[in-house]
């Protein structure tokens, strides 16, 4: 009887260690298509905005586990301040001009948010999850012009 709980424990151990692991190399790959994937497109596009008298900024936040044991997922961030004579750019407004990628950390996912854009499939606007080998620059771009558009409309 010992033996076999021996064996359970040893195994349940294992498995929390592949676990983390896997949670690691899922917050390393994440941390990656930010650097090499979506910040050179949230820069190319702000560049692109900047030149006509927009402005914007990129917002990053690493992953953390806080003192309560709650998780603070790693994002990257694009927010959108439209130039004036434009509709006001309040700061309460700021979701509404956000293009946001998140992790979840839990089914090691990345939601992608749109602030501008309602997101389709459901009727409470939570989006779905990818991988991250879903995630390109083509998927970025997509999502940056799709903000880009609802804001320019308004």
């Amino acid at each position: 009887m010992l033996d076999a709980y021996d064996g359970v424990r040893r195994a349940d151990e294992q498995r929390e260690r592949r676990n983390e692991s896997e949670g690691l190399a899922f917050l390393a790959g994440f941390a990656e298509l930010r650097r090499n994937v979506v910040r050179p497109v949230f820069e190319a596009a702000g560049a692109l905005l900047k030149a006509r008298g927009h402005d914007f900024t990129i917002a990053e936040e690493e992953f953390v586990f806080g003192a309560d044991g709650r998780a603070s997922e790693a994002a990257i961030r694009l927010v959108i301040t439209p130039a004036a004579g434009m509709a006001s750019a309040a700061p309460a407004d700021a979701p509404r001009r956000e293009l946001a990628l998140a992790t979840r950390q839990y089914n090691r996912t990345v939601v992608i948010m749109n602030g501008a854009v309602p997101q389709p499939g459901s009727a409470s606007g939570a989006p779905g999850g990818y991988t991250l080998a879903q995630i390109g620059t083509q998927l970025i771009e997509d999502h940056v012009l799709k903000l880009v558009a609802a804001l320019m409309r308004t």
